[in-house]
C-alpha cells in the first residue's frame, strides 16, 4: 500500500491555512510558507499542482495570492492527497492470489477513503476538542 508522502500533508497543511485566512482573502506563497514551515519552493510546486487540479485559484496584483478554488464544504482531503499522490490505498502486486484477498483490500480500501472523506472545512471542528485556550 502506498503511504501519504510529506507531499501530501504539505498539500493539506497548506489548503487548511488558506482555509482559515480571514475573509476568504488570497495569501501568498511567503504567508503560507511561514505558517507552515514549509520551504518557499517546495509548496509552490505543491500550490501548483493543487491548482491544476483545481483545488485553488492564483489571484495576481497587489492584493493576489492563492485562495481555495471551491468552499472548503465541498472539498475532501482525499481530494488534496490524491491531487499530489495519486490514487490512494491500493496494494500494490498480485492481490488476485485468493478471492477473499481481493474482497478484503477492496474493504480496506473503501474504509481508507471514508476515513480520509472528511471535508476541510470539518477539519477545526472535528478536531478543536484537543485543543485548550491558555
Amino acid at each position: 500500500m502506498k503511504s501519504i508522502s510529506t507531499r501530501g500533508v504539505y498539500a493539506l497543511a497548506g489548503m487548511h491555512v488558506l482555509n482559515q485566512a480571514p475573509n476568504a482573502r488570497a495569501m501568498r506563497i511567503k504567508e503560507i510558507a511561514a505558517m507552515t514551515q514549509i520551504s518557499h519552493s517546495y509548496l509552490e510546486q505543491i500550490l501548483s499542482v493543487l491548482r491544476q487540479k483545481g483545488l485553488v485559484k492564483s489571484l495576481r496584483g497587489a492584493k493576489g495570492g492563492y485562495v481555495l478554488a471551491r468552499p472548503a464544504e465541498e472539498i475532501e482531503v482525499i481530494e488534496i492527497l490524491e491531487a499530489v499522490e495519486g490514487e490512494l490505498w491500493y496494494p500494490e502486486g498480485n492481490v488476485g492470489a485468493s478471492v477473499i484477498l481481493e474482497y478484503f483490500w477492496k474493504e480496506m480500501q473503501t474504509k481508507m477513503r471514508a476515513l480520509y472523506s472528511l471535508k476541510l472545512s470539518e477539519l477545526n471542528q472535528s478536531y478543536q476538542p484537543y485543543f485548550y485556550e491558555i
